[in-house]
């Protein structure tokens, strides 16, 4: 859903957690509804994508979100600020160190009220989205699919690319890319994964997976998006292979989204990473546009009716709000395309679009 600010048109519902649902099915599959799911993130300046990940993650049943921003210049703060007073999150700034504001942010969410009361959390980026393979596409029915012993369910990366998309739109993250990479790799070569685990036995979240309490002798037992058993898959540090490629879930990875928002990307760490060479490598290697993956579209009407809902809520200020951030964001390549670096990056991105 492309063009400017003005076609962006939704219409109310519902989240589906606030929504009566049944507890079973014929397959014997059953859904505990008194599981408490909380989600964390931390964000800079990712103003233009925040109300579509709040309300998405809305739609799949996390029950709470815990939202830590720090030093952003693009109304990341503002929004973050709009959606905590309407109920919708939980927000904090973050203060910290250069390199340490994430880690930071996870050990502050372990004392948040909506963390101590899940049973289960997971800790994602803005530019992640958890999708689950169930008829129900929810948390919690990928909770009830697990082995009932698991601990923690290492859900893998799938990284989408550009789809030959340019410029930074008003459309949805979610509709505007659609190409991924394929899904056999998975089965052979370990790819990166988030972690959806038990409040109770792990410390706090971490970047990839949680972590354990080093004092606390105790055997966790690991599972993959599949729901396979940890001698059914490659384990190594935060890459897990999948025989059965993802069947229960994986997380959408759009990392690269369009070359104008790369270079935005880059800009932004270019203090701690000066060799534009490494920039190009990483969108080599990470721009991904093997197949067509439309599996997060099961929610699409839901989605822009649940936008709409958190929107009318809020007296119309997450819409103008994300419309200023993506002209900011516009306004903001425009201005930093003019350095030679960013220029050539930017090229080589239009250059090498799969």
């Amino acid at each position: 859903m492309e063009g400017d600010a003005h076609s962006l048109v939704y219409v109310a519902r519902l989240p589906y957690h606030a929504v009566s649902t049944s507890c079973g099915n014929a397959l014997g599959w059953v859904l505990d509804m008194s599981i408490c799911t909380t989600l964390v993130a931390t964000a800079k300046n990712e103003a233009p994508y925040i109300w579509e990940w709040v309300a998405y993650h809305r739609l799949v049943g996390f029950d709470h979100i815990i939202m830590f921003q720090n030093d952003s210049d693009d109304g990341t703060g503002t929004i973050l600020k709009v959606l905590a007073e309407h109920g919708f999150i939980n927000y904090k700034y973050n203060n910290a160190s250069p390199g340490k504001h994430q880690i930071r942010a996870y050990w502050r969410s372990v004392k948040q009220p909506e963390y101590l009361k899940a049973d289960w959390i997971m800790a994602l980026d803005l530019d992640e989205f958890l999708v689950v393979h169930t008829e129900e596409g929810t948390v919690k029915s990928l909770l009830s699919r697990l082995p009932k012993d698991a601990d923690c369910v290492f859900i893998s990366w799938k990284r989408f690319g550009s789809g030959r998309q340019v410029g930074i739109e008003t459309g949805l993250v979610t509709e505007r890319f659609v190409m991924s990479e394929k899904d056999g790799w998975i089965k052979k070569f370990p790819q990166p994964f988030k972690s959806l685990f038990r409040r109770e036995k792990f410390l706090r979240p971490g970047v990839h997976r949680p972590l354990v309490d080093p004092d606390v002798k105790q055997e966790y037992v690991y599972v993959n998006g599949s729901g396979l058993g940890q001698d059914q898959f490659i384990l190594r540090n935060f890459q897990c292979t999948d025989p059965q490629e993802r069947r229960l879930a994986q997380i959408n990875h759009y990392i690269t989204r369009d070359p104008q928002s790369f270079v935005l990307k880059s800009h932004k760490g270019s203090a701690h990473q000066a060799n534009r060479d490494v920039d190009r490598d990483y969108w080599k290697k990470r721009n991904k546009n093997q197949m067509t993956d439309l599996k997060i579209q099961k929610f699409g009407v839901a989605l822009h009716q649940e936008m709409e809902r958190m929107d009318n809520e809020t007296g119309g200020k997450l819409r103008a709000l994300t419309v200023n951030a993506v002209e900011h964001h516009r306004s903001r390549f425009h201005e930093i395309i003019k350095e030679n670096s960013m220029k050539e990056l930017y090229e080589f991105c239009l250059d090498n679009p799969c």
